[in-house]
């Protein structure tokens, strides 16, 4: 059908007048429909940024990271408010040590202090607290351990039935040949070994005077507690980077020798050799005379060291100290922690991460000499940066830590010694041509 000239203009018409209805409306509407989209910004944008605090909070909750720490039950009422299992049997510890030698202390104060402390206890959790320390079960401890270690959490930990205990090493390659229809393929004779893990005591003794009675021990138990979880998440982290057999040239303390009872040094002779002494003794390929400042090349050339074992970045970790983790920052591939966005897995310690491998600052790996080995009193100005695989390490525990106290009636002082087992080992079974592990020394900071 064909349209007049008068009917396509008439047409014409009525299409601009609805034009001109919608947009004399549209103009009056919008105003208020902006003010409301703004509105709708600023609420869905406040929803978006509660939900990302929220999980950022759950995932450093989760590491142990930041101030707040998951809560624990607790004593509600009387003179133990507030203190969870763990300092009841620090204090019922005391307590026990004073009930062998009932000195210096009226015996009815010592019959309310155990009323008190059975009740503080009940409420907590009847019989949880009472055991605690006496039979080395000190898990509320162990728990604060490892929420702050930051290199004995980079490690499979395997739990020791026996000492020693043996494990199975990794298998050989299996042969791959073309298959035939109804025939046999040619079997793999697969190559199998195992490891001993033998565990190695590390014992100290705390000792602490006062004046024995509850209230003053309630008033010390938190510190002795801090104290017992600082000393041991520094001597951990300090044997699995440090330890070394060696007496003489030890490789913390080169340049002299030192024994096993040498106070501050004696640890690093536990019976075990660290992460540091493979390849600054076993495999010394595996060590790499950085001479100079922190570059992004230093992280790769310490990844590529190790070969196979550098492929999977989620196998991975750099250890550093501040010095070279400082001045690393003015790398333009080193993403700090605060840039790491939502994709960051986010380790205890960890602050930066390099190609998607995180970066831990460990205050127990020193800075050396520049043969990388620490001289006993040298200057010691250098850097070092370690990249290990942590699949091919075990950490083993025969016992967590034991916390017993006594009293020196001589010396009028509590002594709570605290000891723990551990096994520490690399999976190849052998050290000297292992390639999981590398070590960038002599870095200039």
């Amino acid at each position: 059908m064909t349209l007049s000239t008068w009917e396509l203009e008439t047409i014409k018409n009525e299409v601009a007048e609805v034009r001109e209805f919608y947009r004399q409306r549209l103009d009056a509407d919008i105003p208020p429909l902006q003010e409301e989209v703004g509105r709708l910004r600023q609420t869905v944008g406040g929803v978006v940024e509660r939900q990302r605090a929220a999980e950022q909070q759950a995932l450093l909750l989760r590491y142990g990271i930041g101030t707040g720490q998951p809560e624990r039950v607790r004593v509600p009422f009387g003179k133990y408010r507030g203190m969870d299992e763990l300092d009841l049997a620090c204090v019922r510890s005391v307590l026990s040590a004073q009930l062998r030698e009932p000195r210096d202390i009226n015996p009815r104060a010592l019959e309310e202090w155990q009323s008190n402390l059975k009740a503080a206890m009940d409420s907590t959790t009847a019989g949880q607290g009472d055991e605690l320390v006496a039979t080395g079960e000190a898990s509320a401890l162990w728990a604060d351990v490892n929420l702050d270690t930051h290199v004995a959490a980079l490690f499979p930990r395997v739990d020791m039935p026996t000492n020693p205990f043996q494990i199975p090493l990794q298998l050989g390659n299996v042969s791959w040949y073309p298959g035939t229809e109804n025939t046999a393929t040619t079997d793999s004779a697969l190559t199998t070994a195992r490891q001993t893990l033998t565990a190695n005591e590390l014992v100290a003794e705390v000792p602490w005077s006062l004046t024995l009675d509850e209230d003053a021990v309630i008033a010390m138990a938190g510190e002795v507690r801090s104290t017992l979880v600082r000393n041991a998440v520094e001597v951990i982290d300090d044997v699995l980077l440090n330890a070394d057999t060696t007496t003489v040239n030890n490789i913390n303390a080169d340049g002299v020798t030192i024994a096993a009872s040498e106070a501050g040094k004696g640890h690093w002779l536990l019976g075990f050799d660290g992460l540091l002494h493979l390849p600054l003794v076993d495999n010394t390929a595996q060590g790499n005379d950085h001479a100079a400042a922190p570059s992004a090349d230093m992280y790769n050339e310490a990844r590529g060291l190790l070969g196979k074992y550098g492929v999977r970045p989620s196998e991975l970790a750099y250890v550093t100290d501040v010095s070279a983790y400082i001045k690393s920052l003015a790398i333009g591939e080193f993403r700090t922690l605060d840039k790491l966005g939502p994709q960051a897995t986010i380790l205890n310690g960890q602050l930066a991460q390099v190609d998607g491998i995180p970066v831990i600052v460990a205050e127990q790996l020193a800075k050396s000499d520049a043969d990388g080995k620490v001289t006993d009193g040298g200057a010691n100005a250098k850097g070092r940066l370690l990249i290990v695989n942590r699949s091919q390490w075990r950490l083993g525990f025969r016992r967590e830590l034991m916390i017993e106290t006594t009293r020196d009636i001589q010396k009028r002082q509590n002594i709570m010694v605290v000891s723990m087992r551990l096994a520490f080992m690399e999976r190849t079974g052998s050290r000297g041509s292992a390639t999981h592990t590398a070590l960038q020394y002599n870095i200039t900071v």
